[in-house]
């Protein structure tokens, strides 16, 4: 039985079901969850719960906050939970138009039209009264404790309203009234932003940006000059952008939120925009009227920035040799099964932010020097890794080959802070990792660990580490699918005491179930 459980009372497992009535619906083991919560006293918000229970009554049981199961049967233990990479955002220059696009005076008029025709569509008549705006002085004193002052076009509309009362004004999100603006954009109250951990990041560690004019929106997880002002019921946020990429302006509006740990969304250039294409759609009749008197805008026609080509490119065989296909806008870039791939074409990509590399003998690796590569896979026969020294942006290596493997041109790699060598079956010197001193993720097989341990140690910096499956067994029969042989929860137990050392907070339990104990089980 593999479960978790969380502080707020969440739990979720997979495994055995107790099914002691016969009838096969079981029993919800959610609340047997939650008391291994209270009883370890956790304090974090997920506790790994793993129990394997043997016919013969034997059992073995781990129960963690920093291990965490991986989906590939393999294992994450997180040593540092809150030393996680920095964005990429954070190395990305601001913008090179520093002038808003939003305009005061338009953004008024422009609600009151929009008021108007949204009540004309709705009611026939203008009869709509919006919560009015708050003394001058606390409205004052509310902007004043932001980190950031609002766009001057957000502001003349908080001096006539106080946001839209829980209508769903904007795009079908509720416009926050002032108090509530201040108060959750306060860093204790950014819970989107809390969710983000070790866990999560490994799943998803690409961090993006996606419509507008190119690079428009930084690429990052959350900001404190992201300004949330609206929300819409799934946990997400319309904001205002006053840290801008290097081709966006200040003051424009990103959604962002529960649903966008990969990054942000592009919505409009400023809340002056994002009304007017409010005003366009009624004036255009691009609108429904539910149930509940409840209106439905379509304003999610194409940007005019945006591009009409796929961002992620996957190339195979003889398309290789000239990158067909490949645009400026590509930034995910597969290519497989290619004997004869020629990467000079992807020199100067300016987005190319992941490459995966699958079965392309003798390819030349040089070319990619000249891209903002951060995510690379390479699944090789034979791979040579002296291109790649110097790499500017290069942040997370995946190896995959059966040949050696020389790791040293990775040390002069400036942000490299992930390496996945559980698929090299041969590294021709470990010893090389513990002097990537800012390397805070690693990934190996068991026996891997034990042989860097015996040369020199595992990397000062490390933060979190893997335990990979071993690869798996050939087929004990024709008609047997491939064994993959997981570590066993001893086996993780004794890998954690060894990477962590008293510091671990794995508890392995062990025993024997009585004879009338099994029974009832």
């Amino acid at each position: 039985m593999r479960g978790y459980a969380t502080g707020d009372g969440g739990s979720g497992h997979h495994g055995f079901r107790f099914d002691p009535a016969g009838d096969g619906d079981g029993i919800d083991l959610h609340p047997q969850l939650c008391a291994v919560h209270t009883h370890y006293g956790a304090g974090g918000d997920h506790l790994s719960i793993e129990l394997t229970v043997e016919a013969r009554g034997r059992f073995e049981a781990v129960v963690s906050e920093s291990l965490v199961r991986e989906d590939d049967r393999g294992f994450l233990y997180v040593l540092r939970p809150g030393a996680l990479p920095p964005d990429p955002g954070t190395y990305q220059p601001g913008p090179s138009m520093a002038t808003p696009a939003g305009n005061p005076q338009e953004a008024v008029a422009l609600l009151g039209a929009y008021l108007r025709g949204r009540d004309r569509a709705l009611r026939g008549k203008d009869t709509y009264a919006p919560p009015p705006a708050l003394p001058e002085h606390h409205r004052r004193w509310l902007e004043a404790r932001l980190q950031v002052p609002l766009p001057e076009d957000l502001q003349a509309l908080y001096a006539h309203v106080d946001g839209d009362g829980g209508e769903g004004l904007l795009a079908g999100h509720h416009w926050f009234g002032l108090e509530h603006l201040e108060k959750i954009s306060r860093p204790e109250n950014r819970t989107w932003a809390a969710r983000r951990a070790w866990r999560h990041h490994l799943r998803r560690p690409l961090v993006t940006s996606t419509g507008g004019p190119p690079l428009a929106v930084r690429r990052a997880s959350d900001h404190p000059h992201w300004i949330p002002f609206a929300t819409d019921p799934h946990g997400d946020y319309l904001a205002v952008d006053l840290a801008p990429g290097p081709g966006g302006r200040p003051g424009q509006v990103i959604r962002m939120g529960r649903h966008h740990d990969d990054g942000p969304v592009y919505v409009a250039d400023s809340v002056t925009g994002l009304l007017r294409r409010h005003v366009k759609a009624l004036r255009a009749g691009s609108y429904e009227v539910g149930q509940g008197r409840r209106i439905r805008i379509d304003i999610d026609g194409q940007d005019e920035h945006e591009s009409d080509k796929p961002d992620e490119l996957t190339i195979a065989g003889t398309d290789a040799a000239s990158m067909r296909g490949l645009h400026q806008h590509v930034q995910k870039l597969s290519i497989r099964n290619a004997p004869w791939a020629d990467f000079a074409p992807v020199r100067g990509a300016p987005m190319l932010w992941q490459v995966n590399v699958e079965n392309c003998p003798g390819a030349d690796l040089a070319p990619l020097q000249d891209t903002p590569v951060e995510l690379l896979d390479l699944a090789m026969d034979r791979i040579d890794l002296a291109p790649l020294a110097e790499h500017a942006t290069l942040r997370f290596l995946t190896l995959r080959t059966v040949r050696p493997v020389d790791l040293s041109p990775l040390l002069s790699c400036p942000r490299l802070y992930a390496l996945d060598l559980s698929e090299a079956t041969s590294i021709r010197d470990l010893s090389v990792l513990s002097e990537l001193k800012d390397l805070l993720y690693l990934r190996l097989r068991r026996g891997q660990w034990e042989e860097l341990w015996e040369r020199s140690g595992h990397p000062p910096g490390l933060a979190a580490a893997g335990l990979a499956a071993e690869p798996p067994r050939e087929k004990g029969w024709w008609w047997s699918g491939d064994q993959v042989v997981e570590p066993s929860l001893r086996t993780v137990a004794g890998w954690v005491a060894d990477l962590a050392g008293d510091s671990t907070d794995v508890r392995l339990i062990k025993g024997r179930l009585s004879r009338r104990r099994r029974r009832t089980l």
